[in-house]
């Protein structure tokens, strides 16, 4: 006997993604932070940013640690945690508003289009469902604050060797503001980090979900991916994950380069690796879709030569022949018309997603890493080479 799914009506995908009710979204309330049941995430991400930093120099500043020469790096002279909490955390707070909203409207250009056949929406309903119960169960966000508490346990492996000579551990001890980033700081932005990727897992099994329902992909559609492009958008906007990382990997190479005399051009393998390894992560749960789109692409280029060959053979006999007086605009029209489709259908994507995705995401990974130019090259000497090429 099959368990009968409930499905969810009108889900808002972005208090889904942002609050999970009861007592968490009680105190949000109450400390301003909820607007019409949706979360004002800048002002959550300000609030983190000054509990995480303002501490931290504080404590580092009766430590005697956040500048002078008692210690090789200096808190105010680390890249590190600038990138990790006035950067990396308050983005990733304000992303999930962000993203929410895209998958907002991906959900509901789904239910919207034609693209699943009608008897196939009862299922999308329960793929939903099922989205917000795993998204909102206890079990999960419970693994995942044990797996962020776990993570900060191990990060005291090992401390002295990889914290000596900064402002985290001096005198062989854990300073104040060292205490304070490992238990705090980073506790905090692992677990948004650990959210993020349990979103994009759990949204990458929802698309492999809906890959099986009797989809209807048009090959003449004018986005040459079926009327699937748009998906492509919510997959960019994981982008703000990817940012998020980059900008960390990003400052611990600017610390190597500035404290530990690194050389900024043996990083280019890894930062490569990480933006092809960033690429390749956020375009596989497009994967999915290939199939059915190439699929689609094969049989509405047969339909379509089949089709057409009437029409043009007879126009074309119309041409070379001695009635080119009966020939009218609209029949040429039709003809050229019917040629755009077929192109659309030539060059249909194997991936649901346009260039622009493309572009966005990898801009997400790059990014982060273009500050890094002006360790090497004064921005002095930037900003006149870059004058001196546009006048």
């Amino acid at each position: 006997m099959t368990t009968r799914i409930r499905p969810i009506p009108g889900t808002d995908f972005e208090s889904l993604f942002v609050l999970h009710g009861g007592r968490v979204r009680r105190a949000l309330e109450r400390a301003g932070l909820v607007q019409d049941s949706r979360l004002r995430s800048g002002r959550v991400a300000v609030i983190l940013a000054v509990v995480t930093w303002l501490p931290l120099l504080i404590l580092a500043i009766v430590e005697g640690v956040a500048w002078g020469e008692r210690v090789e790096v200096p808190l105010l002279e680390d890249f590190l945690p600038y990138g990790q909490f006035l950067v990396a955390l308050p983005v990733l707070v304000w992303g999930e508003s962000i993203v929410a909203q895209i998958l907002e409207r991906t959900v509901a250009e789904l239910r919207r289009s034609d693209l699943l056949a009608p008897e196939e929406n009862r299922e999308l309903d329960a793929l939903l469902t099922r989205f917000v119960l795993r998204w909102k169960g206890r079990s999960m966000n419970a693994l995942l604050m044990l797996l962020t508490f776990a993570a900060t346990g191990l990060s005291f492996w090992g401390v002295r060797e990889w914290l000596s000579g900064g402002w985290q551990y001096v005198d062989e001890r854990l300073t104040l503001p060292g205490w304070w980033y490992l238990l705090i700081g980073m506790t905090v932005l692992r677990f948004l980090e650990l959210r993020w990727l349990w979103r994009f897992l759990l949204w990458a099994w929802f698309l492999s979900r809906v890959a099986r329902l009797k989809l209807q992909p048009r090959p003449t559609h004018p986005d040459r991916a079926g009327g699937l492009a748009y998906l492509g958008a919510t997959q960019a906007g994981f982008g703000v994950l990817v940012f998020a990382l980059g900008v960390q990997l990003s400052c611990l190479v600017a610390d190597g380069f500035s404290y530990q005399g690194a050389d900024l051009l043996a990083f280019s393998t890894y930062l490569i690796a990480f933006v092809l390894i960033t690429m390749v992560v956020l375009l596989l749960p497009l994967l999915v879709f290939a199939p059915k789109l190439v699929q689609a692409r094969e049989e509405g280029l047969v339909y379509l030569s089949g089709s057409g060959y009437e029409g043009a053979n007879e126009l074309e006999s119309k041409l070379r022949g001695r009635w080119t007086e009966d020939v009218s605009a609209d029949e040429i029209s039709g003809l050229a018309d019917f040629g755009a489709l077929y192109e659309n259908a030539r060059w249909t994507k194997p991936l649901p997603l346009e260039i622009r995705h493309v572009f966005a995401m990898v801009l997400s990974a790059v990014l982060p890493f273009l500050p890094l130019v002006f360790l090497v090259v004064p921005a002095q000497d930037v900003v006149r080479t870059l004058t001196s090429l546009l006048l």
